[in-house]
């Protein structure tokens, strides 16, 4: 499908747009934005470094005055914030529903110009829900204040576990992209954080491996779930959470192959040696690889989505031919993988750059 830009340009290019036209044919098309979009966008960028900055100066605030402030102070300062949040996130959301109320009534009635919209104090969706996030990340601070005070005794993975846990109703009812990534981030995690603690508890043998194959499959949910339900929600068409889905897991799972290729005697395993738990990464992989390949190639046109995928098979191919190539052939091994380095390299982007043609023809 393309683009309003590549239209855009087309027509430019084409002379089908009067020069003391150009500008207003920009606008109209969303090429270039206008004072109402450069409005909303400033709006939103001072309420994310706002509410960015109160969450991150309480923590500094508590963790520099904790001799001097008492518990009873500390309690009642995140509680209070976390109370004040919820009462922001409920009023800023009644404010949002009657600002859609108010331009979709405007839109009704033509007589009723944009500048009078802009003059009106609008809250946007994603603004008003970010009081929330913060009370989110206040209720994480409420925990751990509580287990720093009490010496609960608590694990570090229990923590982040359940401070996911309780939070759920909050992510939910949210419906926040960032929230959602927060979540999944408090997650992994606990996942790590538990089998740093706990060794060859889990399907493997090494907690490294636990701890990796339990991130990929964590993260390779998330990401299936979130461009499945992407298609019901419209919350979810935002396209900076599933990729960093992808890019956590694709790690995963390429620092797996790579375990197997380069260090296999890191995790106990002879090299080279295929077998039990070192044969399912070199079966996943290539599923993994194939998978990201019709989704986005095909399904979801993601280019962010086939360069990470790309990126993950030089990696494990260049790894295994600088393994073998530098074993058998030694100095000359050098120069071939430095040409083989390259024309991947070359041919990468050169795919990419065809497949992105391909799709704004």
């Amino acid at each position: 499908m393309t683009s309003n830009r590549t239209q855009m340009i087309e027509l430019i290019e084409q002379d089908k747009v009067a020069e003391h036209h150009l500008n207003q044919a920009l606008q109209l098309s969303g090429v270039t934005p206008n004072t109402q979009r450069w409005f909303q966008f400033v709006n939103q960028l001072l309420a994310w470094f706002g509410g960015l900055a109160l969450m991150f100066s309480v923590l500094f605030f508590i963790a520099y005055n904790w001799h001097e402030m008492g518990r009873f102070a500390k309690f009642m300062l995140v509680e209070v914030l976390i109370v004040l949040s919820v009462i922001g996130y409920y009023w800023l959301d009644k404010k949002a529903r009657k600002t859609q109320q108010t331009e979709g009534s405007a839109l009704s009635e033509p007589s009723k110009t944009p500048s009078s919209i802009v003059s009106q104090f609008k809250v946007s969706d994603t603004v008003a829900k970010i009081p929330l996030l913060m009370a989110s990340i206040f209720f994480g601070v409420l925990l751990a204040l509580f287990g720093q005070t009490y010496q609960t005794g608590a694990d570090p993975w229990q923590l982040f576990f359940n401070w996911a846990l309780l939070i759920i109703p909050w992510v939910i009812i949210g419906r926040l992209s960032a929230l959602w990534m927060v979540w999944v981030g408090l997650l992994n995690l606990a996942v790590l954080l538990y089998f740093l603690e706990f060794g060859g508890v889990g399907l493997f043998g090494h907690q490294d491996l636990n701890a990796l194959w339990s991130v990929f499959s964590i993260n390779a949910i998330a990401l299936l779930c979130w461009e499945l339900m992407s298609r019901r929600y419209t919350w979810l068409t935002v396209r900076w959470a599933p990729r960093l889905l992808a890019s956590v897991s694709g790690y995963s799972i390429t620092w797996l192959t790579l375990l197997v290729i380069v260090d296999a005697n890191y995790i106990g395993v002879s090299r080279y040696d295929l077998s039990g738990e070192n044969l399912v990464p070199v079966i996943v992989w290539p599923i993994w690889v194939g998978l990201m390949y019709i989704v986005y190639r095909r399904f979801r046109q993601d280019l962010f989505m086939l360069a990470g995928t790309l990126l993950s098979a030089n990696i494990i191919i260049i790894s295994f031919l600088t393994t073998h190539l530098l074993n058998d052939v030694h100095e000359l091994g050098f120069l071939l993988m430095s040409f083989t380095t390259i024309g991947m390299a070359a041919g990468s982007a050169m795919w990419l750059r065809n497949i992105n043609k391909e799709w704004q023809s």
